[in-house]
């Protein structure tokens, strides 16, 4: 699928914190979402093809809690970047509170909130 708009982050509580919930929690909450597929090993992969969106995530934990989610993302197309903004926020309520969780974008380690995320994907600028 030619990108659009294409993405990498880490995701953490707050800029840098573990997530704080076990991998057993987000595994739970992650098979409500439809068309999702989780592996044990903590890879994820949830996309659409005919709407032009895909999403890959490993969920790392240490045991205890996971420490964060490695995020990477395409969309092939403004609509399918604003389905694809839709997705990642089923998808991160499933791994705790939306509003406390940061991404660290890659390569340059910018830190941002989901909302500010999704404007930056759909901006023509």
């Amino acid at each position: 699928m030619p990108a659009y708009f294409s993405f990498q982050a880490y995701v953490y509580l707050g800029e840098g914190q573990p997530i704080g919930r076990t991998l057993e929690q987000v595994a739970e909450s992650m098979t409500a979402l439809p068309g999702l597929f989780f592996e044990w090993d903590g890879s994820l992969t949830w996309a659409n093809q005919a709407d032009g969106w895909q999403i890959d995530a490993t969920v790392f934990d240490d045991g205890t809690q996971v420490q964060y989610v490695d995020l990477h993302g395409r969309a092939a197309t403004k609509d399918g970047c604003r389905v694809l903004n839709q997705r990642l926020n089923e998808l991160f309520g499933t791994w705790g509170n939306k509003e406390d969780l940061r991404l660290m974008r890659l390569p340059d380690r910018r830190w941002q909130d989901l909302q500010d995320f999704a404007k930056e994907s759909v901006s023509d600028g």
